[in-house]
């Protein structure tokens, strides 16, 4: 069952004719192999879990915002610097240390860092709301961010970053350094519609309860739970979700076979068409 849960020389003339060829390529494969509108991909548990994939612009302002930063630090890293050795710009082995050590290395290694430290994010893609995740469900290391890192050289910078678009129009969102690391960029928050939060009252009346003692546990208690299932999507924290699953059975005195995730989600939903026919009474 599954649930649906971001030193090369510049030469304008080629650079240009290369953006317009790429942006046809662009265009003509984005009919040709459309975006899937979710990944999935099978846990150990046997569960499968879909995501769904970030947008193209969801990336690029990503890597603006993270351009950004890196462009604040470097200006504030030579300010930094230049009133340290006084005005001595080039003149002095200390000063190209300084900005080796303090500048060229940070913004070099910055989006490694990031992901490695940030479970598989940037700031940029922590304010989009976007992650790195492995494709087979099995949890992203070092040797995944470093492949990424060293192909985006190709994907990002070369030809003004047209080889990661055109690669992410073929490939439903992956670029070269994703497809190699057996990775995707997808989104941490499904995007709401009016629809979801008003259901409709037929699938409620329609809708056959496998839990009634849903009830026995409070509003707060299910928000609760919603908390654990959003973590195991995003972080396969399945120890927690177990606890949870052995802590409502024991509470409310319910014995299934079911698999833990598909216990809680069918809790949840009973607790709420519950409460809404009750309402209704």
């Amino acid at each position: 069952m599954a649930f649906l849960v971001d030193p090369i020389e510049y030469q304008p003339e080629f650079s240009s004719f290369i953006s317009i060829i790429s942006l046809k390529i662009l265009l003509l494969n984005s009919k040709r192999f459309p975006m899937n509108p979710t990944i999935a991909f099978q846990t150990n548990q046997n569960v499968t879990l879909e995501f769904i994939p970030a947008s193209i612009g969801d990336r690029i302002l990503a890597l603006l915002l993270d351009l950004l930063i890196m462009g604040a630090w470097g200006i504030m890293g030579s300010l930094l610097i230049g009133k340290l050795i006084g005005g001595n710009i080039m003149d002095s082995n200390l000063t190209i240390s300084l900005y080796i050590l303090f500048i060229a290395l940070p913004l070099m290694f910055y989006s490694l860092l990031s992901e490695m430290f940030m479970n598989g994010q940037s700031i940029g893609k922590k304010v989009m709301g976007i992650r790195v995740v492995r494709v087979d469900g099995q949890p992203t290391t070092i040797s995944d961010y470093l492949l990424r890192w060293l192909l985006r050289l190709v994907d990002v910078w070369i030809l003004s970053g047209m080889v990661g678009l055109v690669t992410m129009a073929i490939f439903s969102g992956q670029r070269l350094g994703d497809r190699a690391a057996k990775t995707a960029v997808v989104k941490l928050r499904a995007p709401v519609k009016l629809d979801d939060l008003l259901p409709a009252q037929n699938e409620y009346l329609d809708y056959e309860v496998t839990f009634p003692q849903a009830l026995l546990l409070s509003d707060r208690d299910i928000i609760t739970i919603r908390k654990v299932i959003l973590k195991t999507q995003h972080y396969r924290t399945f120890d927690l979700l177990a606890q949870t699953a052995e802590r409502v059975k024991q509470v409310t005195g319910i014995q299934t076979d079911l698999d833990d995730w598909v216990f809680l989600n069918t809790f949840v939903q009973d607790h709420t068409v519950l409460a809404v026919r009750e309402g209704v009474n």
